[in-house]
């Protein structure tokens, strides 16, 4: 078994394990609160037949004896001023209670998707495929990665735009100042539009390509770029209120155009964007067979699809029985680590080792 394979596991065996021991107290504590609530429902009920019932006999009585009549209101008013305040006394242990248990779960649903969070950072499956979006308007700049892997697995993550030196201005002259890009030649004349007002729109990235688009808002020009990192081929569309000019396909403004400052600032602006995968970032959606498992923390599913996969299967069976290390990957390791879930104990265990 190869460092990757020893990696892959213990992630699982503490991460993703830990992730879906925080949804099972979750469970657990909503599992009370239902019990307690339905004990507070049936204490109310029998109040109210108890109530009713005793209306009934007033009733019946009042029958035989008009004159007992003017009692009645004011028995029942008694009654129900003393069952209310019965049942505000006993039941404010149990809402008190209910509110902790509350609390609790909202710490458990905070705690879980933190490890989710610190687990899918790490990208733990194989990546099938992954891009970023970036977008750019006056209130808010968004920047979203998004990751397809292995074993039916999407995630997202929104990228943190505080991170980046550029976004805080993100003007092309905050990449490089002077960039004049040529878009028409008149006679021996050449017109340039100077990149330095255009601030950027949106972006967006798939592997090495690299798309994103500038504007000049109050003249309503723009410039999308679409380049490949360490490929000479750059792809310049100036765009002047529907009046569409290809700079990369007409020859005599490429005469005119400095590609290598213009590549180098790209390039600059690409790196700094991919830069922020490896910094802060929060876990936004996570979702198995395009369901969505992370507003409901159904992080249990994601658990048991890796662990009946016959890969993982395979990895576990050939770990040792036991190790002298308490730390190190063992059976009886993981063993002891599936019996703290609190949940599914003994088909986890055979699921893992059968």
């Amino acid at each position: 078994m190869d460092e990757n394979d020893l990696n892959e596991l213990k992630n699982i065996f503490s991460y993703l394990l830990d992730s879906f021991s925080y949804e099972v107290e979750r469970d657990i504590k909503a599992g009370r609160i239902e019990e307690i609530t339905r004990k507070l429902e049936k204490d109310k009920k029998s109040i109210e037949e108890m109530k009713s019932k005793i209306k009934e006999d007033i009733d019946q009585f009042v029958i035989n004896y008009k004159d007992f009549g003017v009692y009645e209101a004011n028995i029942m008013e008694s009654i129900n001023t003393y069952t209310e305040q019965f049942f505000t006394r006993n039941s404010h242990e149990a809402l008190s209670e209910i509110a902790d248990l509350k609390s609790g779960m909202e710490k458990d649903v905070e705690n879980g998707t933190r490890v989710m969070e610190a687990f899918l950072s790490l990208n733990p499956f194989t990546v099938l495929n992954s891009d970023i979006k970036i977008t750019v308007d006056e209130n808010r700049i968004e920047i979203l990665e998004s990751i397809n892997s292995s074993y039916g697995i999407a995630y997202a993550f929104l990228l943190n735009p505080e991170e980046s030196q550029f976004m805080k201005n993100p003007f092309f002259a905050s990449l490089y100042n002077g960039i004049r890009i040529p878009v028409a030649v008149n006679g021996e004349d050449v017109i340039y539009e100077s990149l330095d007002g255009y601030h950027l729109t949106s972006g967006y990235i798939n592997g090495n390509k690299f798309e994103c688009s500038f504007i000049r808002s109050r003249e309503q020009k723009t410039f999308n770029f679409r380049i490949e990192k360490g490929s000479p081929v750059t792809d310049i569309e100036f765009n002047n209120a529907g009046n569409i000019v290809k700079v990369t396909e007409d020859q005599e403004l490429l005469k005119h155009l400095d590609l290598k400052i213009l590549m180098d600032a790209l390039e600059k602006l690409f790196n700094e964007i991919t830069g922020l995968q490896q910094k802060k970032k929060k876990l936004v959606s996570l979702k198995m067979d395009e369901t969505e498992l992370l507003n409901s923390m159904d992080f249990g599913r994601v658990f048991y699809r890796i662990i009946e996969s016959s890969n993982i299967k395979s990895l576990v069976n050939s770990l040792p029985e036991k190790s002298s290390n308490r730390d190190e990957l063992s059976k009886e390791f993981i063993t002891q680590r599936v019996h703290t879930i609190g949940r599914d104990q003994d088909y986890i265990i055979s699921t893992l080792f059968g």
